[in-house]
């Protein structure tokens, strides 16, 4: 099959016992251990890329530091964006999960802070007056 090509069809991956579905699930432990023999010494996204181009459905197991700073997909879009955060600093944020050609869209500022507008939407969306607000602050309304 595809995987033992790429693997450069191996004499264990002819043998009957890997022949069928069954056979296979039924020496899985075997099978485990020579595709880890194969892998173990080989780069996880050269891996990858030989199968991905032979048609067989693959991917590294990434944590975070490969997703934000090594993931070629995620790179190539610019899916992260950097913006500085009044907590937390210079962070990474999200972008959006699709690319529109006439509106590509782009994050303008960080997460806000807990209350961070509260002045501008009682004020300004809500109508409210300095008293009215006041007392939405005493009465633990607003934080």
């Amino acid at each position: 099959g595809a995987l033992a090509d790429a693997m450069g069809a191996p004499a264990w991956a002819t043998g009957a016992q890997f022949a069928t579905h069954a056979g296979r699930k039924q020496n899985e432990e075997a099978l485990e251990t020579h595709i880890t023999e194969w892998t173990r010494p080989q780069v996880a996204e050269d891996v990858m890329e030989l199968l991905q181009a032979r048609g067989i459905p693959a991917g590294v197991v990434q944590n975070s530091r490969d997703v934000l700073e090594r993931d070629p997909h995620l790179k190539a879009r610019s899916y992260y964006q950097y913006l500085d955060h009044a907590e937390t600093g210079h962070s990474a944020y999200d972008g959006a999960p699709f690319r529109l050609s006439k509106t590509p869209g782009t994050l303008t500022s960080p997460a806000p802070l807990l209350g961070q507008h509260n002045e501008y939407v009682c004020k300004e969306i809500l109508g409210m007056t300095e008293d009215e607000i006041t007392e939405a602050l005493v009465e633990q309304a607003l934080f």
